[in-house]
């Protein structure tokens, strides 16, 4: 993740109050996951952990099983943090810490298959702000409108790009409605 993706992207003033009906739905969440990674990996934290926990089995017995136990939740905190948010609502859209006024954005593209293998291997947009976790198989592509910010687009791993597309695509409506 580059240093620009942990600041607000947008450049404007805060979102303002609602003030039609249809503005004010904007303030529900429209698409929210988060990146769990599967149950392999779950595991493995916990066996890692245990397995720390018997490096102390010769010393003291109780004492590797506290530690033990010590490492099996740090580890499990730690793949809990890992695992971004992503999220569109209030005419935003979030990507682990990162944030960005959906009106600053492109058309979404949803990638599955070989065109998400392609965009995040042959097709690796640099000065992209990326947010890949390699337990998902698709994700989408979206376009930074914004000419003051050096991230030329968002590349998110997700395993509802659809959903996610249709999302960005509503909020970015509820946002053109809203300034009229």
């Amino acid at each position: 993740m580059s240093a620009a993706a942990d600041r607000p992207a947008d450049h404007t003033s805060p979102v303002p109050a609602a003030t039609t009906p249809a503005a004010s739905d904007e303030s529900t969440v429209l698409f929210r996951e988060h990146l769990f990674p599967g149950p392999t990996v779950w595991v493995v934290a916990v066996a890692i952990g245990a397995a720390l926990g018997l490096i102390l089995v010769p010393l003291n017995l109780t004492v590797a099983i506290v530690f033990s136990s010590v490492c099996i939740l740090a580890l499990l905190v730690l793949v809990h943090q890992y695992s971004p948010v992503l999220e569109v609502a209030n005419g935003r859209f979030r990507l682990g810490r990162a944030q960005i006024g959906v009106e600053l954005l492109g058309d979404p593209t949803p990638l599955q298959g070989e065109d998400w293998a392609r965009t995040i291997g042959q097709g690796f947009e640099p000065l992209a702000h990326h947010c890949i976790r390699g337990w998902t198989r698709s994700g989408l592509r979206v376009e930074v409108l914004d000419p003051e910010d050096p991230i030329t687009a968002w590349v998110a791993s997700t395993r509802r790009p659809e959903d996610l597309a249709l999302a960005l695509r509503t909020a970015k409506q509820l946002k053109a409605r809203e300034g009229r």
